[in-house]
């Protein structure tokens, strides 16, 4: 009789132990699957170690509880390796996160399947702290055009001809046959994406594990993959939103690859248009090499002032000036993008009489007007939409409007009109959620902004890469607009614009978030990459010296001043972030579990004596209170970055609580 230990394949509160005891008749290998029951569920569990019935009894004299039989061997040889293993307690630890359902997480979806057979590669496991690296310091390179991939190849040619993989991991799909265009012809490439059938996607794991694959390109789930000896781990755009999982573990993939970095002793590249403030701090201290790849495109810039349009009896999204350089560019053949920070239509529709807005049953919100066969109202949040109501619901007056930002749809409209009263026929497109429903859709748009006089061609097989070719490649280029929100910027890589208008930059720093305006910088460099011959910024606001400076790229005057206010703030890179959310669908309930939280935390903090170390802030509604029948509220924990052992407090939060470390936003 064995005492085996294992970790259940399942969600189980992080503040519950998450390795069980089980007893079996055989010994078991480490990473074996088994089949246990939990709570009257039969689930599949993890072995991490088997002892003798003799060598454990005196243990189990100790015991309060009944160690049950395993239910059923599912595979007796190891399934896990030491490397998934050892990587999935670094997650659940960093992130207090369920260590199973972390270990879960990180197994390809094929992981069981008797039809594809895994044989765990162990790779050279290097040190594996939490504070010190034994590699060379990450590399931080900033790229401002397309011509990223020539001075990566270099990089990769040396670490493929000293016999080492490389890994490239990106932000989202579309960026994936940028780099298998121009690196397939070169090297064995293999993709990872999580729209991959099995078939291919456990042949990729496979060619990773056995080192047939030299350069392998993949979104996050590509750093959770065994390697034969990676030598190279290259991020592209690391500050993208898309590299911090939004579900448990609620992991962040650019500090991930950092740690897989360094468990592999592999160097580490970020490569991106401009560095966040975390990063240009790393830079600062010696923590980053930093590395600028080429200058900045040469360009006109100007800051249009939208007050002035109205003063001037202009109510239109378009001021006068972007009117005119639309025409004048068009006439030249040339094509123009026009940044919406806003989808939809106009804003919100609120009542002349009252004032008060017409808010979403589910949610706390105004909802947005938005042009579908008729004006609807629609949430962004639930996503459920109605139809424009006659009265308001609060008073009944029939005196309303809307007021607000213009969206996609209403600039889309606008453009169009303007187009049509001069005589030009150049296409007018959009690109936002609403319009585009799924890749085919996408990728129709944007073979027509590349080749807009072409016949649409067929999607491009998502699944065999070696086989996609760039769209509109050899079509005759003719004038376009497109309207487009950031959703453009994951074809980054393909769009060229001679003309470049942001329609509300207020827009994009106007979010109660301490990284609103570093933001800005990062989506006006992204615009560059676009390499506009001219950018014209609609503010509300010219004099803003924000504006001003991220126009110019002026970043370091401004980062020099955030660092300052961060660490006065108690805010990144000097303090980790925490945040605990409670949902619930009585407001009352809500509340009261909020203050008892932040009490329990306050004083195990004050016993524990960390007053320097942690900071509680006091509970307050979500940024968005009520969302979807459920009232929300956050309590944030600024902890220093060099403090360790968070998760000894984070116990104090009970069940309910949704805990995310290093949190992308506030709100």
């Amino acid at each position: 009789m064995f005492i085996v230990e294992v970790i259940p394949l399942t969600l189980l509160p992080p503040n519950v132990p998450q390795i069980l005891s089980y007893f079996c008749d055989s010994r078991l290998a480490k990473g074996a699957i088994v089949e246990v029951t939990l709570n009257k569920r039969k689930v599949k569990a993890a072995v991490i170690s088997s002892s003798s019935l003799e060598k454990e009894k005196l243990a189990l004299k100790k015991v309060d509880f009944q160690i049950k039989k395993i239910s059923k061997v599912l595979f007796e040889k190891p399934q896990i390796s030491d490397y998934q293993l050892k990587l999935a307690i670094w997650i659940a630890k960093y992130y207090h996160a369920p260590l199973g359902y972390t270990l879960k997480t990180i197994l390809p979806p094929f992981a069981f399947k008797k039809k594809y057979p895994i044989t765990p590669q162990t790779p050279l496991i290097h040190n594996f702290s939490l504070t010190t690296r034994n590699v060379v310091n990450p590399q931080l390179w900033v790229y401002k055009t397309k011509g990223l991939i020539t001075h990566l190849e270099s990089l990769i040619k040396k670490t493929v001809d000293d016999s080492k993989q490389v890994l490239i991991t990106v932000s989202e799909k579309a960026s994936i046959k940028y780099f298998f265009e121009n690196l397939s012809k070169k090297f064995d490439v293999s993709v990872i994406s999580s729209d991959l059938p099995n078939e291919k996607l456990y042949d990729a794991w496979r060619k990773a594990g056995t080192g047939e694959a030299k350069v392998i390109i993949g979104t996050r789930q590509s750093l959770n993959m065994h390697f034969k000896d990676l030598g190279l781990i290259i991020v592209d755009d690391p500050s993208h939103e898309f590299y911090k999982s939004d579900m448990v573990p609620r992991y962040n993939a650019v500090k991930l690859a950092d740690k897989v970095a360094e468990l592999n002793g592999a160097r580490l590249v970020l490569t991106s248009v401009l560095p966040s403030v975390e990063d240009y701090h790393k830079i600062k201290n010696g923590s980053y090499e930093f590395k600028n790849l080429e200058n900045r495109p040469k360009f006109e810039t100007e800051i249009v002032d939208m007050s002035q349009e109205i003063k001037n009896s202009n109510w239109s999204p378009i001021s006068k000036k972007l009117g005119e350089k639309l025409l004048e560019y068009l006439k030249n053949n040339k094509k123009i993008l026009v940044l919406s920070p806003r989808r939809g239509y106009a804003g919100i529709l609120i009542c002349g009489n009252c004032g008060s807005a017409v808010k979403c049953p589910q949610c706390e919100v105004a909802m947005r007007t938005h042009r579908s066969v008729e004006m609807i109202l629609a949430c962004h949040h639930c996503g459920i939409s109605k139809s424009m109501p006659e009265n308001c619901p609060t008073c009944g007056s029939h005196s309303l409007k809307t007021v607000g930002p213009a969206g996609t749809q209403k600039i889309y409209e606008e453009i169009r009109r303007r187009l049509i009263a001069a005589d030009i026929k150049s296409p007018v497109l959009a690109l936002d959620t609403d319009i585009v429903k799924n890749e085919t859709e996408e990728e129709e748009i944007i073979s027509e902004i590349l080749a807009p006089h072409q016949a649409r061609p067929s999607s491009v097989n998502k699944t065999d890469w070696r086989s996609a070719e760039k769209l509109g490649a050899g079509s005759k280029p003719g004038p376009s607009v497109l309207v487009a929100t950031q959703m453009v910027f994951s074809h980054r890589f393909y769009l060229n614009f001679d003309l470049i208008g942001i329609a509300n930059a207020d827009a994009l720093i106007n979010m109660p978030d301490f990284r609103s305006e570093e933001n800005l910088f990062y989506h006006i460099e992204k615009l560059v990459g676009f390499e506009p011959k001219k950018l014209l910024i609609q503010t509300y606001n010219p004099e803003s010296i924000i504006i001003g400076k991220a126009a110019r790229n002026d970043y370091v005057e401004f980062y020099d001043n955030e660092l300052k206010l961060r660490e006065a703030l108690n805010y990144p890179p000097f303090y980790r972030l925490v945040k605990l959310t409670f949902r619930h669908n009585d407001k009352t309930k809500a509340s009261y579990a909020a203050r008892i939280t932040t009490e329990k935390l306050k004083m195990a903090v004050a016993r524990s004596r960390l007053g320097e170390e942690i900071k509680v802030i006091e509970a307050t509604p979500a940024y968005i209170e009520k969302e979807r029948n459920l009232y929300a509220y956050n309590i944030f924990l600024k902890v220093r970055e060099n403090y360790q052992n968070i998760n000894e407090l984070l116990k104090y939060a009970g069940p309910g609580w949704i805990i995310d470390v290093e949190p992308r936003t506030l709100l």
